[in-house]
Order: C-alpha cells, then structure tokens, then sequence
C-alpha cells in the first residue's frame, strides 16, 4: 500500500501559493510588535504572545514573527530581570553544537523559541489529560505510550525529517519518531527518557525506549507499539512494563516477543546487561529566558519551558536525575542524535518526501472555497479556511467528541460536488475525506467508544483499504477494538491476513499470540 505513489502524484497537481513552510530557528526584530504603541504593560505583552502561541490559535495565525516581536518588547521592559547568560561549562563535552551553545546564552527570543513554547503547551495539554487516565507514574508513562502508538501510525515509505508539533498534527512517523514524541510528553510530567541500545551493536533496530521512574528504567518497544512484558505468560491481562534491571534477571520475558521459533526478537536479556543509554534532550530548554519565561507564565498556559542541567535552586537538574536513575551511567555517554538531526535532513529532503510534506499542509488547510461568476463565468478560488487544521488540534488537545462531529464536514467535501471543476482541490478533498474518516474512529476509541470504533474502521477498510492512506494502522486499531470489547476471536481474524510490506506484521503476531492465549484461558 505505498501511498506514497499517490502523494507524489498528486502533489504535482497542488495549487501554487499555499505552501506553508515551517522554519526552525531564524532571526526576527527585537523591537516592538507592529501595531504596539509602546504603552503597553509588560503582562500585557506577554499574554498577547502567549494567547498567539497556544497550539489552536498558532497554528491558523500566518506570521510567527508576530508573537516573537511581543516577547522581545515584553523582555525589553522587564530588562532589570533579565537572565544572564547560561553557565556552559556545566554541559558535559561533545552535547551540543556551538549553533546549540550561542541559542543557549542569548538573552533574545526567536522563531525557534516560538515553537518550543508552542509544542510545551500541545505536549503538556495531551500529557495532562493522559496522566489523569492512570492511578500512578507507572500507569501513566504506560498511557501515553499507548496513545503515541495510536496516533503516530507507522510509515511503510521513508523517513520525513519532522518535529513533534508537525509529527502530532500529521499523525504518522518511524518507530524513532514516537520515541522522541513520548519523550516530549513525558517531559511536561518532569520524566526523564533514554534510549537503551546493545553495547557496540550497528543494528539500528536494536534499541528500546527508557523512561527512568523510581530509580529504574521502564523498557518500551516504539517498532513494536509494545511495552516490554514483566511476565512471558502470554494470557496475562495486566503487563507492567518490565524494568531494565528486571529483564537482565528474566531473559524469558524477551524471547516472548518472538514472531515465530525462526523469527527471534532482536534484542536479548544478555545484549541489556551493560547497555548503551542514551538521554533524550531538548538544549533550548536549558536557557535561563526559558527560566524566565516559564516563572511567569499565565496560570491557563503553564507548562514545563525549562529544565536545567546541574542542580539549581532546590530542584535536581538532568545529569543528577540520570546519574540516580541509570547505576553507573557516566556523561560521556553523550545524548540520542536522532532530534538534532532533524534540521539537518529537512534541508536535504529528495523531491518525493517535499511532496509528501507540502500536500499534508495543503490538506490541513482545507476546505478551500470554489466560487463562480455567474455572469462571467469566472472561476475563483478563495483562501483556505483551515477547518481541517483547527479539528485536528481539538483532536490533540483531547477535544474527542467535538472533534468526531467536525470531522463530518470534512468527509462531506468529497462527496459534495464543486460549483466548478477544479482538479487540484477535489483531489484534495477525496485525500482528506481518507484522513478525516480514519482519525474519526481514532476519536472513538481514545473516547472509549470501542463499538463506535469497530463500525468506523470497518467502514473505512471496506473504502479505503487498497488506496488509503491509514490501511495498516486501521487494521491494527480494529483489531485492538475488538479485543477491548473482549472479542478475542474476531480480533484474530481481523489479522488473518499479514502482508510482508505491513509496518505492523511483527507486532500483530505478538498481539494475535496473546490474544489466542486470552481467548483459550
């Protein structure tokens, strides 16, 4: 199912003038917003720039300077509490860029800073309403797991070298990708990730993400969408990700997690017992204006901006935090590659993965209103409405049931025809009417409407299957419905049929083994 082909060829057709690109850093004034007369008080200018940056007014507004200018001439009142500059010498070598280090001592807000302080509010809203699912740390870093393999669908084509934000709103990545996204989430409970990878071992799948809690390190299977089990008893109800120290003593629990007898899992218990640990990071928040800004956020937009490195103030930073929680671990073993690379690639990106990125923005901004002269029987084309764009964010922000009944209008653009032929937009349409149909049942089941869930799916792979874009993860979320609503068996038969080219072969066999197991017991 390489939808791909139908990205490329479409994005061809995309009309000239809606791109939208998405910058990661740059320079913008330090002077006052336009518009500002200078008699603005400072918590005004601030909660102007933080009210533009909240992930459902950001993401319609067209100029990120806007925000960024309110930062600088809210900093620029308040200049008598300015930070200084951050102490470098307490990052272990080897860390950071000097591009990282010069971002980490300004004083000045960027567009960079614009899209931390957004992301922090999208990762801390979804992270909240996730943490009130669970009765404790263990079960809530297990939710929001699970929701990041829900809602991050596996890609079967290659890599797109984007951040969390746009990975969240476009709703699928690489198994890295929900590693760095749980990382992102957890960080707004004050929890640490890593990276568990064999010592020496070239195989980029060997490696497991780590979430350090009660002086232990929880294991999870991004690839998979599995917590490594704390049991190999495969009819168990209740799995407790098993702890890195645990799976060293219990090497059966991994060989659970074969597909099949000639199909070993790739990492053993034996790889695990002197690991390489990688820490996840984020060097922006490690400025002190982060420190500043988050000191005086807004009560409705308060979230983590900032997280120091050595301890400051009462509060423990990030080289005591995994000097505690990873026995023996050393700063030389230096932080996972994978998110500061990002920036790198995006500029490198070949011309099918550019497609794929541009006719996902397009779809976000859709309907794009069709408008016909009846007299002179011109054409018009009116500007995007974003429609699209504002439901997903609801979705984000755990807006479900609203979000389920908005999706309605999108899947109507395709059946409902244009007052005039325009090729580019009702191809649009019919790709986000696939979208809006999919992310529809996502809504249920995150809803816990399991059976709603059951009927959308459905729905969808009788439409959709051959040519849609959420094939694979569709057939995975029914059969996870079906097993929640406790019909083992139809969950089975959902997964009779495994291709070679599903992203989710593997973890549909380990499922449909437990599953089995269940249904027999």
């Amino acid at each position: 199912m390489r939808f791909s082909q139908t990205y490329t060829l479409i994005a061809c057709l995309v009309l000239v003038g809606f791109t939208a690109g998405c910058p990661r850093s740059g320079k913008v004034s330090t002077g006052k917003s336009p518009g500002d007369s200078g008699e603005a008080l400072p918590e005004d200018l601030l909660k102007s720039a933080i009210h533009q940056l909240r992930p459902e007014n950001y993401t319609i507004a067209a100029e990120t300077d806007k925000p960024v200018n309110l930062l600088n001439s809210w900093r620029s009142k308040v200049q008598a509490s300015t930070p200084t500059a951050a102490d470098l010498s307490q990052i272990p070598p080897g860390w950071i860029t000097e591009t990282q280090a010069t971002r980490i001592q300004e004083a000045t807000y960027d567009i960079g800073d614009a899209f931390h302080i957004r992301d922090a509010m999208l990762t801390h809203a979804i992270a909240t309403f996730l943490a009130s699912r669970a009765p404790d740390d263990v079960g809530q870093v297990q939710a929001i797991f699970d929701y990041v393999v829900r809602n991050i669908a596996l890609r079967d084509e290659s890599d797109l070298p984007l951040d969390p934000y746009s990975l969240l709103l476009l709703g699928t990545g690489s198994p890295e990708d929900r590693a760095w996204i749980c990382a992102s989430l957890l960080s707004q409970l004050r929890m640490d990730s890593v990276i568990v990878r064999p010592q020496g071992d070239p195989d980029p799948e060997t490696w497991l993400l780590g979430v350090l809690l009660n002086g232990k390190i929880y294991l999870f299977d991004p690839r998979m969408g599995i917590a490594v089990p704390s049991t190999d008893d495969l009819a168990a109800t209740s799995r407790a990700p098993a702890t890195l120290e645990a799976i060293v003593a219990h090497p059966e629990w991994l060989k659970s997690l074969s597909v099949r007898p000639d199909e070993p899992y790739p990492i053993d218990a034996k790889m695990l017992e002197q690991p390489e640990i990688a820490p996840i990071i984020n060097s922006v928040s490690w400025s002190q204006r982060m420190k500043q800004l988050e000191a005086v956020l807004p009560a409705e937009d308060v979230c983590v901006l900032y997280d120091p490195v050595s301890d400051e103030g009462g509060q423990a930073g990030l080289l005591s935090r995994l000097k505690k929680g990873i026995p023996g671990w050393k700063p030389e073993q230096k932080p996972w590659g994978y998110p500061s690379q990002r920036p790198e690639l995006m500029k490198k990106m070949s011309p099918s993965a550019q497609n794929e990125i541009q006719l996902n923005q397009q779809i976000l901004k859709l309907p794009i209103p069709v408008n016909v002269d009846p007299v002179e029987k011109k054409i018009t084309i009116g500007n995007p409405e974003f429609k699209m764009l504002r439901i997903r964010t609801d979705q984000m922000l755990g807006k479900f049931d609203d979000a389920n009944k908005r999706y309605l209008s999108i899947r109507h653009l395709e059946l409902d025809p244009l007052p005039a032929p325009v090729p580019q937009i009702e191809a649009m349409n019919r790709i986000a009417a696939d979208f809006a149909t999919y992310w529809t049942a996502v809504c249920k089941f995150e809803a816990g409407e399991y059976a709603s869930a059951v009927e959308q799916l459905n729905n969808y792979l009788k439409r959709y299957e051959r040519g849609g874009r959420w094939g694979f993860a569709a057939r995975a979320l029914l059969a996870e419905s079906y097993a929640r609503l406790g019909d083992y068996k139809q969950a089975v038969a959902t997964l009779d049929r495994l291709r070679s080219d599903d992203p989710y072969r593997a973890s549909n066999a380990i499922r449909v083994k437990r599953w089995n197991a269940q249904a027999a017991k």
